[in-house]
């Protein structure tokens, strides 16, 4: 199966050319086959091997034959299934010589778009599958399908009404015809075939068959009509038929008609309600015959007269409440014969020498009479399971019976004369009942023996002879449980009764308890101490791992953010401006508050280098200050008399005291 969109390019080794074969794009390619389904084509993809003999294109989108496979004459299977294909001409298949099976169901294919010689070269075509298409009623004349070779054909559900008795010309080997679900509602026409094997028409909606329909099938073997709801009767003439299936239909009466060679017959769930005298007498080649789900309440003594070689017939799941102890005498070869499922209150007492199982669960069988299973010698399995038995009778016959199945009923005892007369019984089932006590000598000759579910009433004494019996027999005993007495309710057997069949095991078997239990516990709570503490530890060493972690986490952090601060500070040193551009020269009267220099500052004067190039010219430094001096002194004395002479001429018009503070200043400079 590929996934749908897929890209796969595969190229692979085969062994019988020896060489290797290229694979479409969308195509899977193991060996021998070629897969490009699930890939909406709607033409066929490049890269096809020549050689090429298997090749799926299911679910595409194909609208037309794609008339390229023509190139691929090796192919031997094609399926071009789920497309959408509306037709098919003469020449699709002019090369295709060598295809021996062709699937094109689930397509959009009637009768009128099939050219009459479509098939004309598909000289080795053994399968057909037109299934799923809407073919409708084939027309009168020429069969598109003529096909020599064609063993098996494949029609179901394509809307067809009727069957045209030219269905199968052109068709001399086919072997099996599939039609159902097609919505034909009667059969008229006599198919005519001599190689036709299988005939499956199960759920077409047939309400009337003709009783020679079937006739000329001379090699019909198996025939499919079940499902057929509206079918009330069937009559049917087949030599050659074998098998026929036609339950779940509606049918009120025993299919009629010749059929001297069937050997299976399955009339399962129609609406049977007598079985009259000789129903079957024609069928004197049946073997098994299923009459089960009906609604059978009376089969007359001699119904199944002429059925001298049946071995299994089924009459469960109908409604008989009692049956002539004569119905089977004259079936000779009678072995299996299943009546579950029905209304009989007792065993019935059949005369049936060769009778070899009898299957009677589910019956409300009541009571078992002692010589009910005299009549049958032969009887070697016997299921009772399932009904309201509460006895079993004493010295209960059968001389052949192996295993008894009475589980699920509500016997309450089984003593020593129950089974006393089967010396051939070996395995009773006595499952799922209401025995309380049991004696091993009620089973003297049984090897298999099934009491579980049992209300049992414990005591021990008692039971301690079947228990060893049981024991010998390798029987499980761990599904016997107790009921009784209170104390033991719920517990087994062997729990309940252990300390009186076996003390000596009992108590050593408690020292050992006990010494097993003391090591156990001491190693478990030295594993919970030992688990506790690498807990601790792990815990602690993540405890420790976590807080390294964030202490590294906060060291970074912090050196981050010392990083940013001194890339901050350098960065605001780069785009600082100089000190020397932002001072201003000082006013007038924050000059007068400056103190007095008795040396020139690098900064009013110059920079150091500017002082080191003037002294090496002029002379040492000290020099230099003194002549700066003398001229700051020059300077100072005619700005004070400047001063002065100003502060006077003020100072004249406002008061006369006013030059004392400025002789201080002046003093001061």
């Amino acid at each position: 199966m590929t996934l749908k969109g897929a890209v796969f390019c595969v190229i692979f080794f085969t062994s019988v050319t020896g060489n290797f074969l290229s694979c479409p794009k969308l195509c899977i390619c193991p060996p021998g086959f070629t897969d490009c389904k699930y890939n909406n084509f709607s033409n066929l993809p490049l890269g096809l091997d020549k050689n090429v003999t298997i090749l799926d294109l299911s679910y595409n989108a194909f609208q037309v034959f794609p008339d390229d496979l023509n190139n691929y004459p090796s192919l031997e299977y094609l399926n071009l299934s789920y497309n959408k294909i509306h037709r098919l001409q003469n020449d699709n298949f002019r090369r295709l010589t060598k295809l021996e099976r062709l699937d094109l169901s689930h397509n959009s294919i009637n009768w009128a778009n099939i050219g009459p010689y479509t098939f004309s070269s598909t000289l080795n075509l053994l399968f057909l599958d037109l299934s799923y298409n809407p073919l409708g009623s084939q027309h009168v004349g020429e069969n598109p399908l003529q096909i020599q070779s064609l063993e098996i054909l494949r029609l179901n559900n394509c809307s067809i009404d009727h069957l045209d008795n030219k269905l199968l010309d052109k068709l001399p080997k086919l072997k099996e015809l599939h039609l159902s679900e097609n919505p034909i509602t009667s059969l008229f026409w006599s198919l005519a075939s001599t190689s036709l094997k299988f005939l499956d028409l199960s759920r077409c909606n047939l309400k009337h068959v003709s009783p020679r329909v079937f006739v000329n099938l001379t090699s019909l073997q198996t025939l499919y009509m079940q499902q057929n709801i509206n079918l009330k009767s069937f009559y049917c003439n087949s030599p050659s038929l074998r098998y026929l299936d036609i339950s779940n239909c509606n049918l009120e009466s025993v299919p009629r008609g010749y059929l001297p060679n069937i050997n299976a017959a399955n009339l399962h769930g129609n609406h049977f309600r007598i079985i009259p005298n000789k129903s079957f007498a024609n069928y004197t080649n049946l073997v098994m015959l299923d009459l089960s789900y009906n609604a059978l309440h009376v089969i007359d003594e001699n119904a199944f007269v002429g059925l001298d070689k049946i071995e299994r017939l089924d009459l469960s799941q109908n409604t008989l409440s009692d049956l002539s102890p004569n119905v089977f005498f004259s079936n000779t070869n009678l072995q299996f014969l299943n009546l579950s499922r029905n209304y009989l209150n007792t065993v019935p007492n059949l005369n049936s020498d060769f009778l070899e199982i009898l299957d009677l669960s589910f019956c409300e069988i009541a009571s078992v009479d002692q010589d009910c299973l005299v009549n049958m010698p032969r009887l070697k399995i016997l299921n009772l399971s399932k009904n309201i038995i509460s006895v079993l009778p004493d010295n209960f016959r059968g001389d052949a019976l192996r295993v008894l199945d009475v589980s699920l009923c509500r016997i309450k005892t089984v003593n020593n004369k129950t089974f006393a007369l089967m010396s051939s019984l070996r395995s009773v089932n006595l499952a799922g009942n209401r025995l309380t006590y049991a004696s091993p000598s009620s089973f003297a000759q049984v090897v298999s023996l099934n009491i579980s579910d049992n209300p049992w009433r414990c005591d021990c004494s008692k039971l301690k002879d079947l228990y060893d019996w049981l024991s010998k027999t390798g029987k499980k005993l761990d599904n016997l449980y107790c009921e009784s007495p209170e104390a033991f309710e719920g517990r087994s057997w062997l729990s309940a009764c252990q300390k009186d069949w076996q003390p000596d095991i009992t108590r050593s078997d408690s020292v050992w308890w006990y010494t097993t239990g003391l090591i156990i516990t001491v190693f478990v709570i030295l594993f919970v101490i030992l688990a506790m503490r690498r807990m601790y530890l792990l815990k602690e060493k993540r405890l420790r791992e976590a807080n390294e972690a964030r202490r590294n986490e906060e060291r970074e952090a912090l050196r981050r953010m010392h990083r940013m601060q001194a890339e901050a500070r350098e960065e605001a040193s780069r785009n600082a401006p100089d000190p020397r551009e932002l001072q201003t020269p000082p006013s007038y009267n924050e000059a007068l508050l400056l103190p007095r220099l008795d040396s020139s500052h690098p900064s009013l004067s110059a920079s150091l280098h500017s002082i080191a190039s003037k002294h090496s010219i002029n002379g040492s430094l000290t020099d230099v200050a003194k002549r700066r001096r003398k001229r700051r002194r020059r300077k100072s004395d005619s700005s004070e008399g400047q001063r002065a002479s100003r502060v006077v001429v003020v100072d004249s018009d406002t008061s006369e005291h006013e030059p004392e503070p400025r002789t201080t200043l002046e003093s001061d400079f």
